[in-house]
């Protein structure tokens, strides 16, 4: 956990057929982040269409993602992310960013859609409890760039389409890779990015670590055993209110 703090866990999930699939579940302490990358998802929550985001804060607990119904050949990734524990039980909210209307930096041979964080010119409003950037970058072949981000972060990037060499290393990176970036000091830093022959397109997420302990169990992250059992007493009492009735943020 120290190497990826803030980031808990993602889930990379492939849907091959069209349908249905899901029962309405729990998470609490945590934040969920889905990215759609492909495809179509519609739920009592709301509609994702790809390059949109739901960023969920379950804080003191919620009941998400009931009879969710997703388009043939849909693709997204879902990180979770540990909260800081003066804010690990806030009530919950869900905010919708659309990939439509996200600020995006632009300059020759770079778009990037930021759905968090800053980015170059780009600033996104999403409402973080942890700072964390997420973006959606494009590079033209043999492009460089060099986006500033806290040296403090731990980062990690994700190709999508193309290559890249990236890092003070020039690890290449190719589809279906993802490289790991930790703290380096204090301020900023740059992350060189620069773009294979075919370009690239790849995602990048960097986070302030917490630095604080946490167990987990199941769909919940807390701070000790005695609040794991404090959540699943208050979702078996029906104590979660369920996402499809609250209405979500959308930006």
């Amino acid at each position: 956990m120290p190497r990826t703090d803030p980031f808990f866990l993602m889930a990379d999930d492939h849907i091959t057929v069209e349908g249905g699939f899901g029962e309405a579940h729990p998470h609490a302490g945590l934040e969920t982040v889905t990215f759609m990358l492909k495809g179509t998802m519609a739920d009592t929550g709301g509609r994702l269409d790809e390059g949109d985001v739901e960023w969920m804060t379950a804080g003191s607990g919620i009941v998400h993602s009931e009879q969710a119904k997703v388009s043939e050949g849909m693709r997204l990734f879902q990180l979770w992310l540990t909260l800081p524990e003066a804010q690990r039980n806030i009530d919950p909210r869900v905010q919708i960013i659309r990939g439509a209307t996200a600020p995006a930096h632009r300059e020759e041979g770079v778009e990037a859609t930021v759905y968090s964080g800053r980015l170059g010119d780009a600033v996104s409003p999403t409402l973080n409890a942890v700072p964390v950037t997420l973006a959606d970058i494009r590079l033209e072949p043999g492009v460089v760039w060099e986006p500033e981000l806290p040296s403090v972060f731990n980062a990690f990037v994700v190709v999508i389409e193309g290559q890249a060499a990236v890092g003070e290393t020039s690890a290449e990176l190719k589809v279906g890779t993802v490289g790991w970036s930790g703290p380096v000091g204090d301020g900023d830093g740059a992350l060189a990015l620069r773009a294979g022959q075919g370009g690239v397109r790849l995602l990048l997420y960097a986070g302030a670590p917490q630095k604080t302990p946490v167990v987990s169990q199941g769909p919940f992250i807390a701070g000790s055993r005695e609040e794991l059992a404090g959540y699943y007493a208050a979702y078996r009492n029906g104590a979660f209110p369920h996402a499809g009735n609250m209405r979500p943020l959308v930006s």
